[in-house]
């Protein structure tokens, strides 16, 4: 029996029925179908790892099968060997937690709303000033697409990045460089004498004569590490990037129009890169570039590169800067957690501008050669410090802040590290600490009781208490005020411990929205005059 295709394979849920593919982290049965005396000649590989195949009744059926464990949502690979034919397939396990649909509005809430909320938010808070910000309704997929349409297929007066690259592989800029090389005495074409002096003292380099068993000798050659090049390369990977990720936008709102065209693109601008491998021997460039060279304004390739660029970073949209969303599927759980961060930091924003924060430090949004850029980097700084100027409240918020076992807050057990801590600090010198757990689980992983009525995990919530309990400062006073975990279920309080599971459903944000504003209002007008209300 010959196998031509991996239709040969199927996957079966549990009872022996067929379906169309795993679903996330349910148990699986992959079948091979093949003739069962012919199983010792056939070898599945998932991801590059051998899976055992067995022979077992299932369904009242002899079959071949391989087990698929438990997996998270992502692309996977299976390879089938048989009979002299190998064979391979992208296996996509989609998530059941939220639906298709709220995935990508969650994949375009992070590609440029909510960044853009959140340079917003600390504009109108007095920060970024002289940054020109778009407005939330004017980037779309679409008008992302024209943008990228015009860095790559260029204009009526300007050539994209496609015949840029074309042209330069045939005629790139390059410069003479010399480089001074350790070579044998003998092997030495254009010593350097004024550095034979280090000949004399490197060590081991003298022979039993005294002299000198290596030179420094001078070479020269044609280098295309220059800036023109490095200005190229980097428009080229800005562009390559951004249309990355708007197809994966527009994979997942299952737009395939658009999704026609970014594969269209994607391609054409791969065959243009190849052809200029010249770049593979181009290194980063290391600044903003601001400087004009006559290469730059004289080659026509080199000025359309550079026009092409400015007008790339000049177009109205803050991104996200974080790798997680080249590869959004796999990355899910960490992707959901940024989601509910920056919702927080959007509403804290707007809370703080309400009751008459400002704005003293923040570490999210910048410009540097990329453009406008957000980033959520948990390195234990406060991305955000806000100071009232009547009561003279500090209001910190850190990403992943870790509380050890020392220091002004601390833990009194072993170390802990909440998602968001929104720390407090009164004109008195108290401390009074709210924690923000974006969680993307559910208290049932089986698929039939998943939903938006979902509850959370006992454990997620057992960790909000361990929080409470532990978190304390300096005179060993618990500080944690108010505990949450954000969740796509359904919103349910713990009055008793100030702990609360709020419902975080992509798509469907105005209840999230509604609690969060209760509790950031709370916490920034006064948390040490009353004790909190559900």
């Amino acid at each position: 029996m010959d196998l031509h295709h991996t239709s040969k394979l199927v996957f079966l849920n549990h009872d022996g029925k067929k379906i169309k593919a795993p679903l996330e982290w349910q148990p699986a049965y992959l079948e091979v179908l093949i003739p069962l005396e012919n199983r010792r000649e056939v070898q599945v590989y998932l991801q590059g790892q051998k899976l055992p195949l067995y022979l077992m009744e299932l369904a009242g059926q002899d079959r071949v099968l391989a087990d698929w464990k438990r997996s998270n949502p992502g692309y996977y690979k299976i390879q089938l060997e048989y009979q002299n034919d190998i064979k391979e397939k992208i296996i996509t396990v989609l998530p059941q937690k939220i639906s298709s649909e709220a995935f990508a509005q969650m994949l375009e809430d992070l590609d440029t709303r909510l960044p853009t909320s959140v340079a917003i938010g600390l504009q109108k808070a007095g920060a970024l000033a002289g940054l020109k910000l778009p407005q939330l309704h004017e980037h779309t997929l679409a008008q992302e697409m024209v943008i990228l349409r015009r860095a790559i297929k260029g204009t009526i007066n300007r050539p994209g990045l496609t015949k840029i690259l074309s042209s330069l592989a045939k005629d790139h800029h390059k410069v003479l460089k010399t480089n001074q090389v350790w070579v044998r005495k003998e092997q030495v074409r254009k010593p350097s004498s004024s550095n034979l002096i280090h000949a004399f003292s490197k060590g081991h380099n003298l022979d039993k004569n005294g002299q000198p068993i290596r030179l420094l000798d001078t070479r020269v050659e044609h280098s295309v590490d220059v800036y023109e090049n490095q200005l190229v390369k980097l428009f080229f990977e800005l562009v390559s990037l951004r249309l990355r990720r708007v197809k994966n936008a527009c994979e997942a709102n299952d737009n395939h129009l658009l999704l026609d065209e970014a594969t269209t693109l994607t391609s054409e601008l791969k065959k243009a890169r190849h052809k200029a491998l010249f770049l593979n021997e181009v290194s980063q460039l290391k600044y903003l570039p601001t400087q004009i060279t006559m290469v730059l304004l004289k080659v026509p390739a080199y000025h359309a590169a550079l026009e092409g660029y400015l007008e790339f970073i000049r177009s109205p949209a803050v991104y996200l800067d974080n790798p997680d969303l080249n590869t959004p599927l796999e990355n899910l759980d960490k992707l959901y957690q940024i989601w509910g961060t920056l919702w927080v930091i959007v509403i804290l924003l707007e809370v703080a501008e309400q009751t008459g924060y400002n704005i003293e430090e923040q570490r999210l949004v910048g410009k540097d050669k990329t453009g406008i850029f957000v980033r959520v980097f948990p390195n234990g700084q406060p991305v955000l410090v806000l100071t009232h100027p009547q009561h003279k409240t500090i209001v910190k918020l850190i990403p992943e802040r870790t509380y050890s076992t020392s220091g002004e807050l601390y833990s009194s057990s072993y170390t802990k590290r909440p998602d968001i801590a929104l720390e407090i600090q009164l004109s008195d010198g108290s401390h009074f600490v709210y924690i923000f757990d974006p969680k993307y689980k559910f208290e049932s992983e089986n698929p039939d009781n998943i939903s938006r009525e979902s509850k959370p995990t006992r454990q997620d919530i057992d960790k909000m208490h361990a929080y409470s309990h532990a978190i304390r400062d300096r005179d060993g006073r618990q500080v944690v005020n108010y505990a949450a975990i954000l969740y796509p279920g359904f919103y349910m309080p713990y009055p008793e411990a100030k702990i609360e599971a709020l419902p975080a459903y992509p798509g469907n944000e105005d209840e999230l929205r509604t609690h969060l504003h209760r509790i950031l209002t709370q916490a920034l007008i006064g948390v040490a005059e009353s004790s909190y209300e559900f």
